[in-house]
């Protein structure tokens, strides 16, 4: 994996300021995306909010996952290979998972037998 560059800027969202992280491969790719909370009691900026985006270094979605104002998966998630397929779709209700649907094909290695 290659060396992550982050640039965060302070937004602000129904009251609330957020700190937008945006990093970067050093190919100059988007790496990630997302919105960040400070926590009830919590001093840091590490509660996810929103849609947080995660790319491969090859630029393509790796997936997109929902969390809601207070940091629980909430929503749909969905999940993506390396040539931008969907493999994975998940429904969350404070990060409890309701649903999931897989679209993988599952890999069938043959077998010589003698």
């Amino acid at each position: 994996m290659s060396k992550l560059r982050t640039e965060v800027a302070f937004v602000e969202r129904n009251g609330r300021t957020l700190s937008k992280r945006t990093s970067y491969y050093e190919n100059g790719q988007i790496a990630h995306i997302g919105l960040y909370g400070n926590g009830q009691g919590q001093w840091s900026w590490n509660v996810p909010v929103g849609l947080e985006k995660n790319y491969f270094e090859n630029g393509q979605i790796e997936s997109e996952i929902s969390y809601s104002e207070s940091g629980s998966k909430d929503g749909e998630s969905n999940y993506y290979n390396k040539n931008g397929k969907l493999i994975r779709k998940c429904i969350h209700s404070k990060d409890i998972l309701i649903e999931e649907q897989n679209f993988e094909e599952p890999v069938i290695e043959k077998i010589k037998l003698p």
